[in-house]
C-alpha cells in the first residue's frame, strides 16, 4: 500500500500542476481542489490506524480502576461549532510538545493550549506525567479525561518533520525581544526568516517547561503562531501539496479524508489576529 502511495506521490511531482485561482469564499472548489490532493494520503493514515483499535480498547481497560464505582462513560456534549484536535510532537521516541487545538467554525478563531509533558495526570486509573500516558495506547483517552475535554481526533508527528516543513515553505519570520541561549545554543534578539535548523532547536526544548523559562516558551509559541500564519499565506492547496510527502509519510492521525479536508478549510478561515496561545502551568510536575 505504502508503495503504491510513493508511486502515487511520484507521478504526481512529476506532472505540471495546473494553476487553480479560487475566488474569496469559494469553498466548495477549494474543498473538491484539496480532497484530490490528499485522499491517497489520508485513506492510508487511516487504514493503518484501524488496525490499532482493538489494542487501544484493550489498553483502555488496563489502565481503569477495578473498583465498580468507576465507569469511563463520555458524557459530552461539545459545541457544534467547535472541533478540538490533540497535536502532539515528539523528540525521538519521547513527548516534546502537546497542545489541544480548538477551531470555531463560526467565528473563525483558533484556541491553542499547551501542555507541558512533565505535567502530573491523574484521572481514570492512571497516575503519572503527560509523557508517560503517550506511551500508552489510551492517550487520547487520557487527555480527555484530564481536561474534561471532548477531542474529535489526534494528530502526531516529530520535531524533525515540522522542521522539515518550514524548510519546504521556505522559512518562517520570528522576532525575538532578548537573546535566548537553548542548551549550547545561542539566538540572538531581532527579527529574521527562520529555516529548519534554528526552528528544530526551538521546537526541542521541552526542558524549558521544566526550568519555567518564559522567554523561551514565548519563542515557540511566536514560532507556531508564525507558522499557522505562513501557512495561511500560501494557501491550502499550494502547502498541502508542497508537504504532502511529509503528511503521508511522518504524520499519525485518526482523522478520517472529510474530517482532515474541514480542518484545512477551518485553517484557512481562522483570523490570523484570532490566534490565542495558552499555557498550562506545572507547578506540580515531577
Amino acid at each position: 500500500m505504502k508503495e503504491r502511495l510513493k508511486a502515487i506521490l511520484s507521478k504526481f511531482e512529476r506532472e505540471e500542476r495546473p494553476r487553480i485561482r479560487l475566488r474569496r469564499g469559494d469553498k466548495l472548489p477549494l474543498m473538491m481542489v484539496i480532497a484530490c490532493i490528499i485522499t491517497a494520503a489520508a485513506t492510508y493514515m487511516v487504514l493503518s490506524g484501524t488496525a490499532a483499535y482493538a489494542k487501544k480498547l484493550v489498553a483502555l481497560r488496563a489502565v481503569m480502576p477495578e473498583s465498580s464505582d468507576f465507569t469511563f462513560e463520555t458524557s459530552y456534549e461539545p459545541a457544534t461549532t467547535k472541533r478540538n484536535i490533540l497535536l502532539s510532537l515528539t523528540n525521538g521516541e519521547a513527548l516534546c510538545r502537546a497542545h489541544v487545538l480548538t477551531f470555531d467554525e463560526d467565528k473563525h478563531t483558533l484556541d491553542i493550549i499547551d501542555i507541558p509533558p512533565e505535567t502530573l495526570i491523574s484521572c481514570g486509573g492512571f497516575e503519572g506525567t503527560l509523557s508517560e500516558a503517550y506511551k500508552t495506547e489510551v492517550y487520547e483517552e487520557i487527555v480527555s479525561m484530564a481536561l474534561s475535554l471532548h477531542l474529535d481526533g489526534t494528530m502526531s508527528t516529530d520535531v524533525e518533520t515540522v522542521a522539515n516543513c518550514i524548510n519546504i515553505l521556505g522559512g518562517v519570520k520570528l522576532t525575538l525581544d532578548k537573546e535566548l541561549k537553548i542548551g549550547e545554543n545561542i539566538l540572538y534578539k531581532g527579527e529574521r526568516t527562520v529555516l529548519g535548523s534554528v526552528a528544530k532547536i526551538i521546537l526541542s526544548d521541552s526542558q524549558a517547561y521544566i526550568e519555567g523559562a518564559t522567554d523561551r516558551i514565548t519563542a515557540y509559541h511566536n514560532l507556531l503562531g508564525s507558522l499557522i500564519s505562513t501557512l495561511k499565506e500560501k494557501g491550502a492547496v499550494e502547502w498541502v501539496s508542497l508537504t504532502l510527502n511529509l503528511i503521508v509519510n511522518k504524520v499519525e492521525t485518526d482523522l478520517t479524508v472529510s474530517e482532515i479536508i474541514e480542518l484545512i478549510n477551518l485553517l484557512s478561515e481562522t483570523q490570523t489576529k484570532s490566534i490565542n496561545i495558552d499555557l498550562i502551568t506545572i507547578e506540580n510536575s515531577k
